[in-house]
């Protein structure tokens, strides 16, 4: 008989997380939830550049970020102030090429340590630039160019984003 019989139950011991780990629990959550909306989701390998294929045709790469810091120092009037602002910055690049169509979109999800996480359904089509960085000022909400984008899981269904998809290059 074990020591510690009577101490009760087991303590809750917690899996430790990698940034690949979280990457794949962020992959299970989405494909959930676009199969919840009726779309058909398919894992494809790593190799692809891409994370998941719904409806056999649009390809789609998430993005996970969890938040850092931002440091910004602004001067007025002789005096200088300093600001330390949450901040999560997404690449949508891969290995430094931006301009290669590898995907035709990117979901961001800016994961919170409490509270819910703000998530961006972009079209590729809509990228202007190798990276995205959303900064956290209090609690406005972001109304930068990917605004339009906030939970916009409606992007899997406009008829633009299926007829202007191209073959990926890698």
């Amino acid at each position: 008989m074990r020591a510690d019989a009577d101490a009760g139950p087991a303590p809750e011991y917690r899996v430790r997380m990698n940034r690949q780990s979280k990457h794949h629990l962020a992959r299970q959550t989405v494909a959930a939830m676009l199969r919840r909306e009726s779309l058909t989701v398919q894992d494809v390998p790593r190799t692809t550049g891409y994370d998941l294929l719904v409806n056999g045709e649009i390809r789609v790469a998430l993005r996970v970020a969890f938040p850092g810091r931002y440091a910004h120092t602004v001067t007025v009037a002789g005096k200088r102030y300093a600001y330390n602002y949450r901040s999560w910055s997404f690449n949508f690049h891969r290995h430094g090429h931006w301009d290669r169509k590898y995907c035709d979109v990117f979901i961001c999800i800016a994961k919170r340590r409490s509270g819910g996480d703000e998530i961006f359904v972009i079209p590729a089509s809509a990228v202007t630039g190798p990276t995205f960085s959303l900064h956290g000022a209090g609690n406005r909400p972001y109304r930068g160019r990917y605004a339009a984008y906030r939970n916009r899981w409606s992007i899997f269904t406009e008829s633009e984003l299926i007829q202007s998809q191209q073959p990926a290059v890698a």
